[in-house]
C-alpha cells in the first residue's frame, strides 16, 4: 500500500508539473525556441531561400502575390507553410489551382493555373471580366481586355461560351461583333462595331450566323446602309434599312443572293 501511495503521489506530482508548464506558457515558449533554433540551423547550413520562382502568372497582380507569399530572402526554406500558401492563392479570383513546392536547397517554387478570360460582362452599368464558367475575375484594369466581347443580361455569362465558339467559327463576322445581349432567357441580339443590330434565333444559332457570313461574303450585306438584320426566320434574312434606303438596297442585293 505504501508503494502504491508513492506512485500515486509521483503521478500527481508529474501531472501537476505538466499542467503548470502548459498554463504558464513554458511549453509553448520551449516549442517556439526549438523551432527557431531549427530554422536558424537550416539557414546557416545552406537551406535559406535565395530564389522564388513563379510560373503561370499572367493576370494575377504582383503585389497581391507578394502579400500572400511573404517570403524573405535568407529565411529558412522550411519556414513557409506550403499548404497555407496554396490555400490562400486558390482563394484569388484569377487562380483556378496553385502548386507550392520546396526545391531544395534554396528555392520556393509556385505554379499557377489561371482562369482564362472569355467575355466582359456588363451589369448595372459596370463591366467585369468573366471566364467560361461564369466566374467574375476582376472589374479593374480592364483595358487589356478591350477586345473581348461584351455581353449583357443576368444569365449572359452562362450562355456566352457557346456564342463565342460560334463567332470564332466565322472569324470575319465575329471580328465585327462588339457586344451581345441575352434576350428573354432564350436568344441573343448582337451589335456590330458599325452599329448594325443582328437578331439571332433561339435555335440553330450557328447556322444562322453562317447564313449571314455567307451573305456578307457574297454581297457585303453588313457594310450596307442597314439598321438591323433579323435571322430568326430559318429560310430568309429580313433586313431593316435606313429611311429612304430600302428601294436601293433591295435592287442591289436581290440579284446577288436569293432570300
Amino acid at each position: 500500500m505504501k508503494r502504491v501511495g508513492v506512485v500515486a503521489a509521483l503521478f500527481v506530482g508529474v501531472g501537476g508539473g505538466a499542467y503548470y508548464a502548459v498554463q504558464s506558457g513554458w511549453w509553448h515558449e520551449t516549442e517556439v525556441r526549438t523551432i527557431e533554433a531549427f530554422h536558424d540551423h537550416m539557414e546557416q547550413n545552406g537551406f535559406a531561400v535565395s530564389k522564388l520562382m513563379i510560373d503561370g502568372r499572367e493576370n494575377v497582380d504582383r503585389d497581391v502575390l507578394k502579400k500572400i507569399l511573404k517570403v524573405e530572402q535568407g529565411q529558412s526554406v522550411f519556414e513557409p507553410d506550403l499548404k497555407v500558401l496554396q490555400s490562400k492563392l486558390e482563394e484569388l479570383s484569377w487562380v483556378r489551382s496553385a502548386v507550392v513546392e520546396r526545391h531544395l536547397p534554396d528555392t520556393l517554387y509556385v505554379r499557377l493555373e489561371e482562369r482564362r478570360p472569355l467575355v466582359l460582362w456588363q451589369r448595372k452599368n459596370k463591366l467585369s471580366v468573366v471566364d467560361a464558367q461564369g466566374h467574375v475575375l476582376s472589374d479593374k484594369g480592364l483595358s487589356k481586355f478591350k477586345n473581348l466581347l461584351i455581353v449583357v443580361g443576368e444569365k449572359a455569362p452562362e450562355f456566352a461560351p457557346e456564342l463565342v465558339a460560334m463567332l470564332e467559327a466565322e472569324p470575319d463576322f465575329g471580328s465585327r461583333v462588339e457586344s451581345a445581349k441575352w434576350i428573354g432567357d432564350r436568344r441573343w441580339d448582337l451589335y456590330l462595331k458599325n452599329g448594325v443590330e443582328i437578331r439571332l434565333p433561339e435555335e440553330d444559332m450557328g447556322q444562322a450566323i453562317k447564313r449571314l457570313a455567307d451573305a456578307q461574303r457574297e454581297a457585303q450585306l453588313m457594310d450596307r446602309d442597314v439598321l438591323a438584320i433579323d435571322l430568326r426566320d430559318p429560310v430568309r434574312i429580313v433586313v431593316q434599312t435606313s429611311p429612304g434606303q430600302a428601294e436601293e438596297y433591295q435592287a442591289s442585293f436581290s440579284p446577288q443572293k436569293r432570300i
